[in-house]
């Protein structure tokens, strides 16, 4: 249904940049840089620690596993290990070629660490022809990529494992300058609706080429990336949002970084089921309708009884930084 949908983690790396410039240029000078790593680490990695335990437990649990699914004890614990400090390792069995094979999204997580160590030493002091330049590059290396793959889903593999920074640098440095320069840009606004309608539809284009890894499909992907999904942040930075819609936006926003990190290993149990579990149209029915709400369900536990309350714990007792979000709405929340 929706081809171009991998995107959207391009299109989070553009919206995170924004929302990094958003919540912290200003606190520099008063804020120290452990102080600043304290506040990502904090809202970022307590659902990194629990997602890598929770996939662990998948991949041991799996209801369909291959015929070479198990592993030793001391390659799993040397795999969970990397993967609760984000590092990428061996692909695990049933995994195929995944940097991050135990939880496949926390690839993304890698980079949006890399992202944010670069703005704190780097990306933060630069003037805006600075960043102007470094995103002249940032471009030609996506164009690159995309037209070489045919996609700019890549990235996430040990093949194309070159593709993840390319991926990150471009919309991070983006949204970071759309931010720097809203208030020279005009002020055209498209409402939030209409903005996630277009999203939709970009997302539901079909594949140039007839398996998605065209020379043009690549050039429409990065068409997305340098020209689109700016488009969308800086015509929705400036789009108000009616009372309904902010409830809307706040409450999926808490939710989208939990159900975003904790769903992958589910997806695995239905590619096991696929694979190994002689499936049928009727069982991939089941399963569908079970997976989704299961999902969505578990994401928003984890967020009242998990996330925001260990990140106020922590922000509280250890880091002793009163104002870092535990709750909706905070400028530094992560989707």
């Amino acid at each position: 249904m929706f081809p171009h949908g991998a995107l959207a983690v391009d299109f989070f790396f553009g919206l995170s940049g924004f929302v990094i410039g958003h919540a912290y240029d200003a606190r520099w000078g008063a804020m120290t840089y452990r102080q600043f790593f304290l506040r990502r680490l904090i809202r970022l990695h307590p659902m990194v620690i629990l997602s890598t335990l929770l996939a662990a437990a998948a991949f041991l649990l799996t209801p369909f596993p291959g015929p070479n699914h198990g592993v030793s004890a001391v390659r799993m614990a040397l795999t969970v290990a990397a993967a609760l400090a984000l590092l990428p390792y061996p692909a695990l069995p049933d995994r195929f070629e995944d940097t991050h094979s135990l939880n496949g999204p926390t690839w993304t997580l890698l980079q949006e660490y890399i992202g944010n160590v670069a703005y704190a030493f780097v990306l933060r002091r630069a003037p805006r022809w600075g960043l102007a330049l470094l995103l002249v590059f940032a471009a030609l290396m996506t164009i690159g990529g995309a037209v070489h793959y045919g996609t700019l889903s890549t990235g996430f593999g040990w093949s194309n494992f070159w593709m993840a920074p390319v991926r990150l640098a471009f919309p991070f440095i983006c949204g970071l300058l759309l931010y720097r320069s809203l208030d020279r840009l005009p002020k055209w606004r498209l409402g939030i609706v209409p903005l996630g309608i277009l999203m939709t539809v970009a997302f539901a284009v079909p594949f140039v080429g007839p398996a998605g890894d065209h020379p043009w499909n690549g050039v429409l992907e990065a068409a997305y990336v340098i020209v689109l999904f700016p488009a969308i942040i800086w015509l929705g930075a400036n789009s108000p949002a009616s009372a309904w819609t902010g409830r809307a936006c706040s409450w999926l926003g808490r939710l989208s970084y939990p159900l975003y990190i904790i769903h992958y290993p589910f997806i695995y149990w239905f590619i096991d089921y696929a694979t190994h579990g002689k499936p049928t149209t009727a069982g991939a029915v089941v399963w569908a309708a079970v997976l989704l709400p299961t999902m969505m369900t578990l994401g928003w536990l984890t967020v009242r009884v998990y996330d925001e309350p260990v990140r106020a714990w922590l922000a509280r007792r250890v880091a002793r930084l009163p104002d870092v979000p535990g709750s909706a709405g905070a400028a530094d929340a992560k989707g």
